[in-house]
């Protein structure tokens, strides 16, 4: 088993092979493997020549992939931590993105930071110099900028620090939908071990594959999905800036079409996003039957946003079996379960009464939940799906799914209450609610985004798949959770408006008559807020219970005030809108 950098190294005989960076302003730089190995040794040399030793963590905030890449792969090299941070989206919330930094910061007992000059004199006045006066990072904060960590490229890459197979190889902080980040500890041995059940196991891959990813770097899914693993099966990859895809969703499938991508992976809301926002005209000239495998995860699974993606592009060569639905955690590394590109997506619709028991029933019609497989545990893992009380549930019964594997983590960094509470022994406690059905994962929500009503069971993903179907309202951008009422919990939901020329009287109803009419479940209060302001984690993922406490405190950004009145549903039967 070689470590990551090992991986590099040996991968430096590849003349042949490149990779790709797609920068910020437009412009390309590709980097040969020989070039990355003899790159990543360059910097850990600077790196030295810094003061860092083995061991020290080391924050990256860097917007272009390339420098990215690089300092991440010379951290490595040197045998620091590397502490990958997202870097500000836009200048507005600086408040909440100070506080996330500050904590990662002090969290991870970062030694550098290393960053851009156009991005250092915030970080400086906003971050390291506010944390430190407050006492939150350690001393010897030193902020780099990537300039310095550039030099000539050396004629003979010096050997890299001795790293062991165990050792500590990074830190990824979780995403924080639920809570503060926490900083998951990754040893080489997992990133070893995850690397090759992804690559060799999951996707079948050889050195003739080529990928293709717009996904942020300081995310486990883009970091380890399309810089580590790759590198184990000399895959090359062209990355796209994560912010240029948001804004043109085009740039994703006119890469793999220029680039003849064979695999790449997005989140639900890309699929969504691109079906969506692609014209005729920008994708008249695309050839994508080069796709042997479109990944979807890191977020919950919307059957119909893919089916809408397929038809919308299998004029264009996409087949329908390259989609590949996955599961998979940061504390368990990246990837635990995956689809076959032999076999269509499968899906079941389940009979809504039986699911808030707990029980998966399937169900003929149109009108039960429809949930996707997200395939078998890869090759070392094993799943367990358990109930409150932690004894082993039976096929289709709904519960907490556990993972036992070989990257599992060990721990959260300098948090052992916080990992206590989600290792025992060598299982893992997810938080995720699912069932089995013949060893295939099929996956529910969350347990605790789970809303308890009158004793029955509610996911907010069918709340929020029903709200978001609503006219007036953009699509994904709502959340639902529970609150304590006078009479016991009731559902809330915030839902982020089109435009501020909506009645939202009109569609608050419209909303409470759909979800009570589809799930039988009263929704108390419908809050609207203003386009672009919903709480969400840097890779995207809402978060509901920052959005209650958001809420509760008065610091959402209301289209209305709540006190305006907003007439309550009439009926349980309305017509779909």
């Amino acid at each position: 088993m070689r470590t990551f950098v090992e991986v590099i190294r040996d991968n430096s005989v590849y003349t042949q092979h490149a990779h790709t960076f797609v920068r910020v302003d437009g412009t390309e730089r590709v980097v040969t493997f020989p070039e990355l190995w003899k790159w990543a040794c360059q910097r850990a040399n600077r790196f030295r020549e810094l003061g860092l030793k083995k061991g020290d963590r080391v924050a990256l905030i860097l917007p272009d992939p390339d420098a990215f890449v690089l300092a991440f792969i010379g951290a490595l090299t040197a045998g620091l931590v590397p502490v990958p941070m997202y870097p500000p989206m836009t200048l507005a919330k600086m408040e909440a993105y100070g506080e996330t930094v500050r904590h990662i910061l002090a969290s991870s007992g970062a030694r550098a930071l290393v960053t851009v000059p156009s991005l250092e004199p915030m970080l400086r006045a906003h971050l390291v110099d506010a944390a430190r006066e407050a006492g939150t990072v350690s001393d010897g904060v030193r902020v780099i900028l990537d300039a310095e960590l550039e030099g000539d490229l050396p004629e003979k890459a010096v050997a890299p620090c001795e790293i062991s197979i165990d050792d500590l190889a990074f830190l990824q902080f979780t995403s924080g939908s639920t809570r503060m980040p926490k900083g998951v500890m990754v040893s080489h041995r997992n990133l070893s071990a995850n690397a090759h059940a992804i690559m060799f196991d999951g996707l079948h891959a050889t050195s003739k594959d080529r990928g293709v990813t717009w996904l942020p770097l300081y995310h486990d899914m883009g970091l380890i999905g399309f810089v580590i693993a790759p590198a184990f099966a000399q895959v090359e990859v062209k990355f796209l800036p994560t912010l240029t895809f948001i804004r043109r969703p085009s740039l994703w499938l006119d890469a793999v079409h220029k680039f003849r991508g064979t695999i790449t992976f997005a989140p639900n809301f890309a699929f969504a996003l691109a079906a969506r926002a692609v014209s005729d005209e920008q994708s008249r000239e695309w050839d994508l039957s080069c796709l042997k495998a479109i990944g979807c995860g890191a977020e919950p699974i919307q059957p119909e946003t893919l089916r809408n993606f397929v038809a919308r592009f299998s004029s264009k060569g996409l087949r329908s079996e390259a989609l590949l639905p996955c599961y998979g955690l940061a504390e368990a590394t990246l990837a635990v379960t995956f689809g076959s590109t032999a076999e269509v997506m499968r899906t079941e619709k389940l009979d809504a009464a039986s699911m808030h028991r707990g029980e998966a029933v399937l169900v003929d019609g149109a009108d039960g939940p429809e949930i996707v497989s997200c395939g078998r545990p890869l090759p070392g893992f094993e799943l367990e799906v358990r109930g409150a009380e932690g004894a082993r549930l039976a096929e289709r019964m709904v519960g907490e799914v556990w993972v036992r594997g070989p990257s599992v983590m060990t721990g959260y960094f300098g948090q052992p209450d916080a990992t206590a509470e989600v290792l025992d022994g060598e299982w893992l406690c997810t938080g995720d609610l699912g069932y089995l059905v013949a060893g295939e994962l099929f996956v529910c929500g969350r347990t605790k985004d789970l809303i308890i009503i009158h004793g029955k069971n509610f996911y907010p993903q069918d709340v929020e798949r029903i709200v978001s179907e609503t006219d007036g309202l953009r699509p994904g951008q709502c959340v639902a959770f529970a609150r304590a009422g006078v009479d016991g919990e009731e559902c809330v939901v915030v839902a982020e408006a089109n435009s501020a020329s909506i009645d939202p009287r009109e569609v608050a109803s419209k909303v409470k008559l759909r979800v009570r009419a589809e799930l039988g479940l009263p929704v108390a209060e419908v809050v609207l807020i203003k386009r672009n302001t919903l709480p969400k984690t840097s890779s995207g993922k809402v978060r509901r219970r920052d959005t209650k406490v958001r809420l509760e405190a008065g610091q959402l950004d209301l289209l209305v005030p709540r006190n305006a009145p907003v007439p309550k549903a009439r009926s349980s039967s309305p017509a779909r809108v």
